[in-house]
């Protein structure tokens, strides 16, 4: 007899294509994984997987299992999570990525609150600014800066994000001679502190917008450490607002003369194929009002 475990188990390797890292997803030990998976194959009279010391390939019939099994196994977890809902309780691993600062910020603070209402629950957050895959690294729901263009997620609007320029009190002295208005000659010709992209995004006063490089002087890949450069003094920093409020007196906050800088929409995505589980949509919910 089939067992949806050793199915589960199965999928999970198929979609990471190692049977490590299906291990480490599903809390199995490695071996048990391989020692179920084996007793799949021969429970169905099939090789499955296609195994190397290198790398797990799927078979001719690997694959038609997977693309009959991996759906109806998430269509499963989605009535058994509404099950759950009904009494009241959530359960189950809630995998959630998100850039690094906003994720810091607003979403990892009201994910921690959700879980707290939720002892049964699982969170396991990942912080990157890099767009990693949502089926292939196996997340529930991702939070991404816009525009999205991928015609296989779902994209919900989460909120808006302000963005302004700041620098620290003794370069708005040194460097830019107590000015805090400035134009686009004087904004390009000082020192500036980027993450990626490398350029700054500005709105111009009919709505229409462009992109402006700045004269780079640091760039880091976590832009908590911009705002961080910019409070030593280093140069201009393009930062959100509610970011550059915190720091106080250390940061001044400057205008750009007619130009804003363009504010970052926040989405919350997931798979388009994938019904939603319980416990990711009512996290999306309290994100969306709590973040």
């Amino acid at each position: 007899m089939t067992s949806l475990d050793d199915l589960r188990l199965f999928v999970a390797v198929a979609h990471h294509s190692s049977f490590v890292e299906a291990a480490r997803r599903t809390g199995v030990p490695t071996s048990t994984v391989s020692r179920r998976v084996s007793q799949l194959e021969e429970a169905l009279g099939v090789r499955l997987l296609q195994r190397t010391s290198r790398s797990v390939g799927l078979t001719h019939e690997g694959e038609r299992l997977l693309e009959r099994a991996g759906p109806l196994l998430e269509g499963l977890a989605s009535v058994l999570d509404t099950s759950v809902e009904q009494e009241g309780e959530l359960s189950g691993r809630l995998r959630v990525t998100a850039p690094v600062m906003t994720g810091s910020q607003r979403i990892a603070p009201a994910l921690f609150a959700f879980a707290a209402q939720h002892p049964r629950l699982s969170l396991e957050l990942h912080l990157t600014n890099t767009r990693v895959s949502l089926v292939e690294e196996g997340f529930d729901l991702a939070f991404r800066t816009g525009p999205i263009q991928d015609a296989e997620l779902v994209a919900r609007r989460v909120w808006s994000t302000p963005f302004a320029f700041a620098a620290s009190p003794g370069f708005v002295r040194q460097e830019l001679k107590g000015r805090t208005l400035l134009d686009r000659e004087q904004l390009g010709s000082v020192p500036a502190i980027l993450s990626l992209p490398g350029v700054w995004r500005l709105r111009r006063k009919d709505g229409s917008t462009e992109d402006f490089r700045p004269r780079e002087r640091i760039r880091v890949n976590d832009p908590r450490m911009t705002i961080a450069a910019a409070v030593q003094g280093l140069g201009v920093v393009c930062a959100p607002k509610d970011a550059i409020e915190q720091q106080g007196e250390a940061l001044v906050q400057l205008t750009l003369k007619g130009r804003t800088v363009e504010p970052r929409e926040i989405y919350a995505v997931y798979p388009s194929r994938r019904q939603l589980p319980a416990r990711v949509r009512l996290a999306l919910d309290w994100v969306m009002k709590n973040g």
